[in-house]
């Protein structure tokens, strides 16, 4: 007797809920990955980030071996993928992780709906699943504080026994198995360089991070000059990739973060950690948002702002994208992006404030171009912060918050160390300019002036909002 487990965004064998309900089964357990094509195109695809999946499908095939199998890999819609398989193994049932995008929605209700056999889904990748954690009149939250509350009432659940059960998965003879492909295989061309994917490189970074970094997270995390995946100490965890892909779960990271806190040894270690757990807090608020809200994807959580006059201006979109755009905060953190897939989450509050309210282009546009670059894009996580920027979501900042991407600059970089590591034509400029070079007698040849003055682009954006503010109903 067979059953199959869908590995999905769960790449790991430990603490992975849908595997160990399969394998409790006693059964024989086929583990499946299947390329959905409709994954592999689209404005918000990203060679990086499937760059960096096919490196954790490479390690868990490995750790598969292990145990006498190894990952069988399937191409086409699921839905045909998983009736050849049934017709070929006799499979009693199918197992999986749930997935809170709308896509993924869709999709498992199709498939489960359609297919011959039980199929069997569970929550894995939430420490509580978006349906646990309402208002009082059973709602979803839609700010984040009380909802913070409620979560951290919840009981956590407890991680897995590391150990898997002593049962034999399916040694996949007979079954026609295709090699695991390459970004070029699948895209034409090649990617960049990304971190070690896998789930012990996940562990490894989270055992790093509670051990050092997590200890000092409430006044290192806006550290932009630290390079989050060389730094000995990082400033951040750098775990959201592998979230995105749950080579780790949540309940590791969760109670790695409690033991840290038991061994913590004053009021600002157990003050970072807590603020850490909150990040924690912010990710599943985020994913229940786009679960419950499934339009938010594409338009503005509070739909009045549709209405602002956003401005059509493709050469300024560009020159952001690719960081020219005068402004050298802004700029070293696109190019960050583009050139190893991801960026200090502090940089990306000053990127989107620049893009939403400097330029007073729609989100939905960097929330499109983010995707396309970040290794750990997530489609809930990346469409709460930029509307929480943009000022057009839940709970989000105001939209007369406008980030001064000078005062940021000097804030989080006040010696221009990751300026200079991003943007080379500012290498030898003096510190006072640093962070405003068009202020120099000579500015740099080598580098733009500002595309917009600051100043005068505030006053744009209070004005463009403050039209659709004086049309709401009293």
């Amino acid at each position: 007797m067979t059953v199959i487990h869908w590995f999905r965004r769960d790449l790991r064998l430990a603490d992975n809920l849908a595997l160990r309900a399969a394998l409790a089964t006693g059964q024989s357990v086929i583990p499946l990955f299947s390329f959905d094509p409709a994954l592999l195109h689209g404005e918000r695809f990203s060679a990086a980030r499937l760059k960096f999946m096919l490196d954790g499908l490479h390690k868990l095939d490995e750790s598969l071996r292990e145990y006498g199998t190894r990952l069988l890999i399937r191409h086409g819609d699921p839905l045909h993928v998983f009736a050849h398989i049934i017709d070929e193994t006799n499979a009693t049932a199918l197992y999986f992780n749930r997935d809170y995008t709308p896509y993924a929605v869709k999709r498992d209700k199709r498939i489960t709906e359609s297919l011959s056999i039980p199929v069997h889904a569970y929550d894995d990748a939430m420490l509580h699943d978006p349906d646990t954690v309402l208002t009082a009149e059973d709602k979803p939250y839609t700010v984040y504080t009380p909802f913070k509350r409620r979560w951290l009432d919840q009981p956590k659940p407890a991680v897995a026994s590391s150990a898997i059960p002593n049962q034999q998965f399916h040694n996949l003879d007979g079954l026609s198995n295709e090699p695991l492909p390459s970004v070029r295989d699948l895209t034409g061309h090649d990617s960049i360089a990304v971190p070690e994917a896998g789930e012990a490189a996940a562990k490894l970074r989270l055992d790093r991070f509670t051990e050092l970094g997590i200890l000092d997270y409430a006044e290192a995390r806006n550290r932009l000059a630290i390079n989050v995946f060389t730094s000995d100490d990082p400033a951040t965890s750098g775990l959201s990739p592998y979230f995105r892909f749950g080579m780790l779960s949540p309940r590791q990271a969760y109670h790695a973060a409690m033991h840290a806190h038991a061994d913590a040894r004053s009021s600002s270690e157990n003050q970072s950690i807590a603020v850490w757990i909150s990040e924690l807090a912010w990710r599943e608020f985020y994913m229940g948002i786009l679960y419950h809200f499934p339009r938010v994807y594409n338009v503005s959580f509070r739909p009045e702002y549709e209405n602002v006059a956003y401005r059509h201006a493709p050469d300024e979109l560009e020159r952001w994208q690719h960081g020219q755009t005068g402004y050298p905060i802004v700029d070293a953190a696109m190019r960050q992006m583009n050139q190893i897939g991801w960026m200090h989450n502090r940089a990306r509050m000053i990127v989107a404030s620049f893009l939403t309210k400097d330029l007073l282009i729609h989100w939905r546009a960097g929330d499109v171009y983010f995707m396309s670059q970040l290794i750990d894009g997530d489609p809930a996580a990346n469409n709460g912060g930029w509307q929480w920027s943009a000022g057009t979501g839940t709970d989000a900042q105001p939209y007369f918050r406008i980030f001064n991407p000078v005062s940021q600059s000097k804030q989080f970089d006040p010696d221009g160390a990751y300026i200079r590591h991003y943007v080379p034509e500012l290498r030898d400029v003096p510190d006072k300019f640093i962070h405003a070079p068009w202020e120099m007698p000579a500015p740099p040849p080598a580098y733009p002036a500002p595309v917009v003055e600051h100043s005068f682009a505030r006053e744009r954006t209070l004005s463009a909002f403050k039209a659709i503010k004086q049309k709401e109903p009293v």
